[in-house]
């Protein structure tokens, strides 16, 4: 009887212990169910944020394809679906596999569009994913102009920058630099960023032997930096002809001498705001304001030009434009001095613009030093001089503007053996051109920067 008892007792004990485990398994299977309904709710949550992510993300890229290949404003850019432009809200839609997104292109507040060459826009892409989640991503749009670089090129075409060479402003560049220095040479200065869309530098002592360059020989070259891989220009004109551009600008207020008044034309400005010009030909001298302009001439073939610039005024050749003597601006000299004298010259009161651009080449003409004040481009080939092989003495070319050139031309070189020959080159930035250009000179870029 008592052994039947104390078996009964056990059993109770144990009946007991898996009740208890039980219970705690069964308490534990809730916990872990609840875990994993938590963990997936989670998991979806990022899965959502992720959709939603990468579709705002692929609205940003959207926006910036299409402004890198029209470098128009995004005023100008026609939606490439409906009707309407790039500007405003809502204007590019579209899908990813789990989410869309929606694009909107605004003025940045901060910045008068109105009132600069230099464009800034605000561009803010939504992303919603399937289940509802949002994510919000924004990047700033900055339209450059080709007024903005002090020298810009396509192709290096084996041109090296040299001692004496002093560049005091933004140089760009979709080639390769070739800077020349070492031994006792200081090398050239620049004094602004540069920037490469390669990823290195040619440095060379002379034409046989490389060049080594020290940190220290490195800050003395690049005093405004040095960016590699950055993106090409289209100075060419790839996305739009930018010579035709001013021809068709020229056609409704400016001075267009094409079709019967076609041929090659010689300018002389006037500091009083006038300028002479006459067909090469037919010598017929004929007088304009430049006030009277909406601020273009086209020319059907070469132009020649010299003078004092009181205005604004962009001159296209189709073919090539001939720089006879100094063309300054008037702002920019008598009462102001001259932009290389740093101790009195005052930049923000020139008033005066001058944009050449031209099909084919410039070409300096003359032996002596030269004062220019423009910006320039030229769409195909370079920027000469037709005394660049030749032994003249420490001549310059003092640019105060700035330089677009497809092909890097030739001003000065060192030969293999021998003296300098040619101009040195002084140039120096119009740092209006920073957010302002000549009339009608054409956008280069889209920079694009701040994503958040």
């Amino acid at each position: 009887m008592k052994t039947g008892a104390h078996n009964s007792q056990r059993d109770g004990v144990v009946l007991a212990l898996v009740l208890m485990l039980m219970l705690v398994l069964g308490l534990l299977s809730l916990t872990l169910l609840s875990l994993s309904a938590n963990m997936g709710i989670d998991v979806s949550r990022d899965l959502s944020d992720a959709d939603a992510f990468w579709a705002a993300e692929a609205g940003l890229e959207q926006a910036k394809t299409l402004g890198q290949m029209k470098r128009k404003r995004y005023t100008a850019i026609l939606k490439p679906s409906g009707s309407g432009t790039l500007f405003g809200y809502n204007v590019l839609t579209g899908t990813t596999g789990r989410a869309s997104y929606l694009v909107s292109i605004l003025d940045d507040p901060t910045w008068d569009n109105s009132a600069h060459t230099l464009q800034k826009y605000i561009i803010t892409s939504t992303g919603t994913a399937q289940g509802g989640r949002t994510r919000v991503v924004t990047l700033h749009a900055w339209l450059l102009n080709y007024a903005g670089y002090l020298n810009a090129s396509h192709f290096e075409n084996g041109v090296y920058y040299v001692t004496g060479d002093l560049l005091d402003g933004p140089v760009y560049t979709d080639d390769r630099l070739n800077i020349m220095g070492g031994l006792s040479h200081i090398g050239p200065v620049f004094m602004g960023l540069v920037s490469s869309a390669t990823n290195g530098v040619n440095y060379r002592e002379n034409s046989s032997n490389p060049w080594t360059p020290t940190t220290n020989e490195l800050n003395a070259v690049w005093q405004g930096g040095l960016a590699l891989n950055a993106a090409p220009l289209d100075i060419e004109g790839q996305f739009g002809d930018h010579i035709t551009d001013i021809q068709v600008e020229s056609q409704s207020g400016g001075l267009d001498l094409e079709g019967a008044a076609k041929g090659d034309y010689a300018f002389n400005f006037q500091a009083d705001g006038s300028f002479a010009y006459s067909n090469m030909v037919t010598q017929v001298v004929q007088t304009n304001q430049l006030s009277a302009l909406n601020g273009t001439i086209y020319v059907e073939g070469n132009a020649y030009v010299q003078g004092v610039v009181s205005g604004r005024v962009t001159l296209a050749a189709r073919k090539s434009i001939n720089i006879v003597s100094d063309v300054v601006y008037a702002s920019a000299s008598g009462a102001n001095p001259d932009p290389w004298n740093t101790n009195s010259f005052n930049n923000a009161a020139v008033t005066d613009m001058l944009g050449l651009m031209a099909g084919n080449t410039v070409q300096v003409q003359g032996s002596n030093t030269i004062n220019i004040h423009a910006s320039i481009l030229i769409a195909t080939n370079g920027f000469n001089a037709n005394y660049s092989s030749t032994v003249i003495g420490n001549k310059f070319i003092n640019l105060f503007g700035g330089l677009s050139q497809y092909s890097r031309g030739v001003v000065g070189h060192v030969p293999s053996s021998g003296s300098f020959q040619g101009f040195h080159k002084k140039y120096k930035f119009d740092q209006r051109y920073a957010s302002d250009a000549p009339p009608s000179f054409p956008a280069s870029l889209y920079n694009y920067h701040d994503w958040q």
